[in-house]
């Protein structure tokens, strides 16, 4: 009898969790809803998962005496439910059915988004090392979405909250990880912060795809992403994290509509191409973000670019504009830092003071602050006083400030609207801009090229931001120049590209080009050395660019060129006489007019057609180390004693420079003793693989030459 009975209560012992499991098992949660979140206070959280349909789902939260929340499990198994919260505290424990989520905070929750300048991690910023061994704090949280894309909307993402902690805090984002720990100092509440970032993404990978096909700028990417799709091999798809609604799909929607404060967002740098769709590009996130997320205008507080030599010249600047443009979207804002990046590096290492000025908006904004200046100057309103444009400023402080001899970085233009270094001082809080250049001026530019580090701030040490007070069509295009050499009539001819819809103008003493300069219409014929400078027009608006190049005569121009090392075919320069056809490149590399030779040296011989007495050889050489291209270690000049036998003349040795990043033309001039010869030999010894400083260390370097010249 009594082993009856303890078999019975083994078998109900057994029915009892296995009852109890089925009823565990029947939920499943987001990633989100775990152990050690955090939900936004004061707040009607939203708390949703799934179950089998009909099952009957009871939320509550410890901190209150309320009645559980209860629904039940749609025909597809989805529930949503909201669970009142109170004001910050904790932990505290959720109770999900049968489910029990332990350590739970109640705060403040922000969305943190972006581009790599988000997704840096702390480990990778300045000062770091001290900053990481004293991180440990319960009370701030960290959530880090695993990066993934997809075609259609995930339903869950990967991540799980921990606290803050050197292991957790050393991989998470710099930036959110900064504004997170000051709104948890200034506030003394917990703080929960969602990191959803990915290097290199663009803004439209974020954006609801049925939203995108509803605006210009999202069609425009959906278009150019189908047409990829079109030339990919077929079993390929190229869907990538630049994808339209990639990332949106991959890593936003399975947060929506988690309770939150509001967002903070970095990027930019992936959109600098079409910066002129960049502005309604962020209105359409935004408010796409907004409108899912159910909870009102929430903040979005973002980061402009900081300066960067972008390969495009002005692209980066104008991305700054429109970032600036777009405060006008309610409830946002916008930090400012064109005093801590770096024109050659694209990601700043000082993340502290992005993350601190991106704080100070949202502890004056929202959440009320009082006595914080948290934005440099922004322009407001310009006046033309004569010769002069008068300029007003939101955000001066404790007024304006130079920190520098005189203010730098301001441009003003006329009716022809071509841009010129300008004059301006600090005069009542306002500034006074003006050119000799310019007597009529009708319109402002202020720190308007991409790596641009101005010195105009307010008296709380807060930069000023980009600005034009013109809303002129921003046109980059630039016309190829190229040269080719007539030995029949011993002149140039000069090819200036054309394209539909263009109209060039062009000098060739130097000068600017204008609207009343020259009109390019057939290939220029020049007898002797010139300075071409061309601009290119659309409807009437000139181009922000000018090219230009330098031709100079010499004893090889057009002369034959034979190569031991052939070039490589993506930096041709224009063929086999680019090296002795007289045209002279700039610092940009892709310009036309340089020659490249990859993990190899240049080698050539120039046949003069005659005899000739020589007694110098210069070679032109660039140095742009952030895209491999490095000096020769050596040039070597050779001439024939016997018609076939070389013998070196001249041997100029480079030991490259430690500040290695700065962009520049280097010219190697070898002279010697008078000589008559027929033949030249000159070899340019490739840097060889890159330094172990350089961020690809041991890779093969470029070697560029766009002239050898011979007198």
């Amino acid at each position: 009898m009594k082993r009856k009975k303890l078999h019975l209560l083994i078998l109900i012992g057994i029915l009892s969790c296995v009852s109890f499991a089925m009823a565990h098992s029947q939920i499943t949660l987001p990633s989100i809803f775990a152990d050690n979140m955090v939900l936004q206070q004061n707040f009607e959280a939203p708390i949703w998962g799934w179950a089998k349909p009909g099952t009957e789902i009871s939320v509550s939260g410890n901190w209150s005496r309320m009645p559980a929340q209860s629904t039940i499990a749609d025909e597809d198994g989805k529930w949503m439910l909201k669970l009142k919260t109170f004001s910050a505290g904790g932990p505290f424990e959720v109770y999900i059915n049968d489910i029990i989520l332990r350590n739970v905070m109640i705060g403040e929750v922000w969305i943190c988004s972006g581009q790599s300048n988000m997704q840096m991690p702390l480990s990778q910023s300045e000062g770091s090392k001290t900053e990481i061994q004293n991180v440990a704090n319960p009370n701030l949280r960290l959530f880090y979405v695993a990066r993934d894309n997809s075609d259609e909307p995930n339903r869950d993402c990967y991540g799980k909250w921990v606290e803050c902690t050197p292991e957790s805090a050393e991989t998470f984002s710099a930036v959110a990880y900064y504004f997170g720990k000051e709104i948890n100092n200034e506030l003394n509440v917990p703080v929960g912060l969602i990191h959803v970032s990915w290097g290199g993404s663009s803004a439209q990978a974020w954006i609801n795809y049925n939203i995108l096909q509803s605006t210009p700028e999202g069609k425009f990417y959906i278009e150019h992403y189908k047409e990829k799709i079109d030339k990919t091999s077929p079993g390929i798809l190229p869907r990538d994290h630049q994808s339209p609604a990639s990332l949106y799909n991959g890593m936003l929607k399975p947060l929506i509509p988690y309770g939150i404060a509001g967002a903070i967002w970095y990027q930019g740098e992936a959109n600098t191409n079409e910066h002129q769709m960049y502005k309604n590009l962020m209105e359409t996130m935004i408010d796409n973000w907004r409108d899912e997320w159910g909870q009102g205008d929430f903040p979005f507080y973002y980061v402009q670019l900081a300066p960067f030599n972008y390969d495009k010249e002005i692209i980066g600047a104008a991305l700054r504009d429109a970032q600036r443009r777009a405060l006008d979207i309610p409830n946002t804002g916008m930090a400012v830092i064109m005093d801590i990046g770096n024109p050659k590096d694209i990601h700043p290492t000082n993340k502290k003071d992005v993350g601190h000025r991106l704080s100070l908006w949202a502890l004056a904004n929202t959440y009320r602050k009082d006595g914080l200046v948290y934005s440099g100057p922004l322009y407001k309103s310009m006046k033309v006083e004569g010769k002069k444009i008068r300029i007003y400023f939101d955000h001066i402080g404790g007024g304006l400030v130079c920190k520098g001899e005189k203010l730098s970085h301001f441009t003003i233009a006329g009716n022809d609207r071509i841009f010129h270094p300008a004059e301006a001082f600090i005069e009542k809080n306002t500034i006074l801009v003006s050119s000799k250049e310019v007597k009529n001026p009708i319109a402002v530019r202020f720190a308007f090229n991409n790596g641009d580090e101005p010195n105009l701030f307010n008296r709380e040490g807060l930069p000023a931001s980009t600005f034009r007070t013109d809303n002129w069509k921003i046109s980059t295009e630039t016309a190829m120049i190229s040269s080719e050499y007539n030995s029949v009539i011993e002149k140039f001819l000069v090819k200036v590209e054309e394209k539909p819809g263009w109209e060039i103008r062009y000098t060739l003493d130097g000068k600017e080009p204008t609207n009343l300069s020259e009109k390019y219409f057939k290939p220029i014929t020049i007898a002797g050395d010139a300075t071409i400078k061309a601009k290119v027009f659309v409807d009437g608006e000139p181009s922000i660019l000018t090219s230009d190049a330098k031709i100079e005569k010499h004893l090889a121009t057009g002369k034959k060129i034979s190569y031991k090392n052939k070039y490589h075919e993506q930096y041709t320069a224009g063929g086999e006489f680019a090296l002795v056809n007289s045209l002279f490149g700039s610092t940009n590399f892709k310009d036309g007019n340089w020659q490249g030779f990859f993990g190899k040296d240049m080698e050539v011989v120039i046949d003069l057609g005659k005899p000739m007495n020589i007694e110098e050889v210069k070679l032109n050489c660039l140095q742009v180390v952030d895209s491999w291209i490095v000096l020769p270690k050596q040039v070597e000049v050779y001439i024939p004693d016997d018609g076939e036998k070389f013998t070196k003349v001249a041997a100029l040795d480079h030991e490259v420079p430690a500040a290695l990043t700065e962009e520049f033309v280097h010219e190697f001039d070898s002279k010697f003793k008078t000589v008559e010869t027929r033949f030249i030999k000159v070899i340019a010894k490739n840097y060889g693989p890159l330094p172990e400083w350089h961020q690809s260390a041991g890779s093969d370097s470029w070697l560029f030459v766009d002239e050898i010249v011979v007198k």
